[in-house]
């Protein structure tokens, strides 16, 4: 997706990485999970974009004197701290950092946790390097998936950012999940809402879950399956690299 598709200035993403999932195979060893109830399908008919929208994203600009930066990227990471992570969290926090050590110099930065909040506020990329050490070092595994509320918080951040640049630059939310979403109808209409009316990207990565997650929809969102943790950093890694597209990393389809 070029930034010349929708508004001229904007392109986004939203990357979905979905976190082990322990013991899930012997419930479903074809990776076939139901994330989702059958009711609860994200409706694809619902996804149709809404250019009008699209085009005036994100709808709002902040009075600063400052010069948009047209090439800046925005990233905001959600990290699953559910108690599903257990004894991977240390992992998975190890991933990010590798993540945030891959995304442009010049680039903004935060980090949200599923239960925790907010953990890192928008900052140069570069101060995140130093300072994120320590500010993930008190999240530990607990609590539920929030992932709708999440997600919406994530595009929160990212529609801020956007309106003090103006709409100028690249967005992007690499989320983490565990797969099985806490509040169902809240992540649908929010996903929905996303596709349709802004002009994000949205992928996942999902690790030990295989292909049955409900955001693989193809042609609406970019789906990965890595087989394990050890995967989440080189895909995360590869993700963050990524400027404007989230092609290149369909190679991490079959990573084990």
């Amino acid at each position: 997706m070029s930034a010349k598709s929708y508004s001229g200035f904007v392109t986004a993403g939203v990357l979905l990485l979905g976190a082990v999932i322990f013991g899930q195979d012997l419930l479903f060893p074809q990776g076939n999970v139901p994330l989702l109830s059958r009711g609860s399908q994200i409706d694809e008919t619902r996804l149709a974009p809404n250019w009008s929208a699209i085009a005036s994203w994100p709808g709002t600009e902040a009075e600063t004197s400052a010069a948009p930066d047209p090439n800046r990227l925005t990233t905001v990471i959600v990290l699953d701290d559910s108690g599903s992570m257990g004894g991977s969290m240390g992992d998975a926090k190890d991933a990010v950092l590798i993540a945030v050590n891959q995304l442009p110099d010049d680039g903004t930065v935060a980090v949200l946790a599923l239960n925790a909040g907010l953990v890192f506020p928008p900052s140069p990329v570069t101060e995140a390097r130093s300072a994120l050490p320590s500010a993930l070092g008190p999240v530990a595994p607990s609590g539920g998936t929030p992932l709708g509320s999440s997600l919406l918080q994530a595009m929160t951040l990212l529609e801020q950012e956007a309106a003090n640049q103006r709409g100028f630059g690249t967005y992007r939310a690499l989320i983490t999940t565990d797969g099985q979403a806490g509040d169902e109808d809240v992540l649908k209409n929010a996903i929905e809402q996303i596709l349709s009316t802004s002009p994000v990207e949205v992928a996942t990565i999902g690790i030990g879950i295989g292909e049955g997650h409900p955001l693989n929809m193809p042609g609406h969102v970019r789906y990965v399956s890595v087989s394990g943790v050890d995967g989440l950093a080189a895909a995360l890694t590869e993700a963050a690299a990524e400027q404007t597209s989230f092609e290149p990393i369909t190679a991490f389809e079959t990573v084990d």
